[in-house]
């Protein structure tokens, strides 16, 4: 149940980090290749975060924040706290994988004394 809580989260942050980047640009009238030249990143990283195919490092806030004068540290918190449920899902998918190999080495153990 917390997992699909946690899904539905972190597609909700990232599509309000997207779209409000995009808002951002458009209210200034930047295409993504004016961003992209303002900013250093590529147009193809512009797109990217707009759809929300990729989540932005705290540099990349940092830099798109100067850019429109705008304070983006409420996402970078919001996206180091995703990805850290990311990485902590992973690690306890890889611990869980570790533990049921050793307890079946044990019951194979176990069987044959």
């Amino acid at each position: 149940m917390s997992w699909v809580i946690s899904k539905f989260y972190i597609t909700f942050a990232l599509m309000k980090l997207g779209q409000t980047i995009k808002e951002f640009r458009l209210k200034e009238g930047y295409s993504q290749k004016d961003l992209s030249i303002k900013t250093g990143l590529s147009e193809r990283t512009i797109q990217r975060i707009e759809k929300n195919n990729v989540t932005p490092n705290p540099n990349t806030l940092k830099v798109l924040g100067k850019i429109f004068d705008e304070n983006f540290y409420q996402f970078e918190n919001e996206n180091y706290s995703l990805n850290n449920n990311k990485k902590m899902k992973k690690i306890y998918v890889l611990w869980n994988g570790i533990i049921n190999f050793k307890i079946n080495i044990l019951k194979l153990f176990l069987k044959k004394h």
